[in-house]
Order: C-alpha cells, then sequence, then structure tokens
C-alpha cells in the first residue's frame, strides 16, 4: 500500500517516490492512498526522475536546530517536469539561485534517513 512512509523509505535510496492514477494518470508526489482529482483508489507506485523548474523560493535565515549548519539557506517549490509539485532545499549560492531556474533531485544524508533538496542544473 503507498503511503508517506513509502516516500520517506524511496529517499533513503536515493527515490523519488509517488504514485500515478490508473483511471485518471493523475500523478501525485508523495503518495496518497486516494487520487485528489478523480477520488479513485487504483494507484501504482511511480519514481519520478526529479528534474524540474523553481516556481518559488526563500531564504531561511532562522533555521530549525538540525540545519544550523547551512543557515542561511533556500527552501522552494519546484514543479517537476512530470507535473506534480513538491517543495525542498534548494542548494547553490543565494545571490545566484532565481525563480525560473532548472533544478534536479539531490539526497542528503541527514542520520539514518535523507533530505530531499534540489541543485540547479
Amino acid at each position: 500500500m503507498l503511503s508517506v512512509y513509502s516516500f520517506k523509505e524511496g529517499l533513503k535510496e536515493s527515490k523519488l517516490l509517488g504514485c500515478v492514477c490508473s483511471e485518471c494518470d493523475n500523478m501525485m508526489l508523495p503518495p496518497r492512498m486516494i487520487c485528489n482529482k478523480c477520488g479513485s483508489t487504483t494507484l501504482t507506485e511511480h519514481c519520478f526522475d526529479g528534474k524540474g523548474v523553481i516556481k518559488t523560493m526563500t531564504v531561511v535565515r532562522v533555521p530549525l536546530t538540525r540545519f544550523q549548519e547551512l543557515s542561511p539557506y533556500m527552501v522552494g517549490i519546484i514543479k517537476l517536469d512530470e507535473g506534480p509539485m513538491i517543495t525542498g532545499m534548494i542548494l547553490g549560492e543565494i545571490d545566484e539561485v532565481k525563480i525560473g531556474d532548472r533544478v534536479e533531485a539531490v539526497y542528503l544524508d541527514e542520520g539514518e534517513g535523507k533530505v530531499l533538496a534540489f541543485k540547479t542544473v
């Protein structure tokens, strides 16, 4: 069964796991149990390639404790080439990264898991 758990497990393997609806072809990220477009429960796992465009972003100057050493850092919403949008950390120089830049997913080690981030290409 698809769940946010499978999304987190996918990150551990450097995979961006979501799902696609078998009824309407709607792609969702992270995976859901019910299609948010047609309501179907016939969903299958899909591994996204992680490439897309920065739609919006902000600079975090007062970070969570676990990201103190990265501060300041950027977080943004990425529209993937395959359709869905997802939030992630954006790596790079603050003055050089801008909305509209092409990015690809990278996976940063954090304890026993990984954090989704994006770097410009």
